[in-house]
């Protein structure tokens, strides 16, 4: 029984920090701030070609944004309603929001 006890904080604690594996279904990019990654989706959706171009090279440059490929692993750190913010699988570091979409999360 002790022993029991003594794994069940274990075991919550892998079950709460496990992020969902998930892959990308389309290019698209990630953001470091949801609010650079919502400007970049508006801009995406408009007629404004090149305002989403220009704006989306000078923040990959910048390293705030990333780009993402078909077939990356990723993991799922949090979630928004349209809105993901990935990590590379295997990664410790920051999360980039992307449009929920793009992996094909419900």
């Amino acid at each position: 029984m002790n022993r029991v006890l003594l794994c069940l904080p274990v075991l919550v604690w892998s079950a709460v920090t496990s992020a969902p594996a998930a892959q990308i279904e389309r290019e698209t990019f990630g953001c470091k701030s949801m609010a650079n990654a919502e400007r970049l989706t508006a801009l995406r959706m408009s007629e404004d070609e090149g305002a989403y171009e220009d704006r989306l090279g000078r923040l990959l440059r910048a390293g705030e944004c990333r780009a993402w490929a078909v077939d990356d692993a990723v993991t799922i750190e949090d979630e928004a309603d349209s809105f993901v913010c990935l990590a590379p699988k295997g990664s410790r570091g920051h999360c980039f929001w992307s449009a929920r979409a793009s992996t094909g999360s419900p």
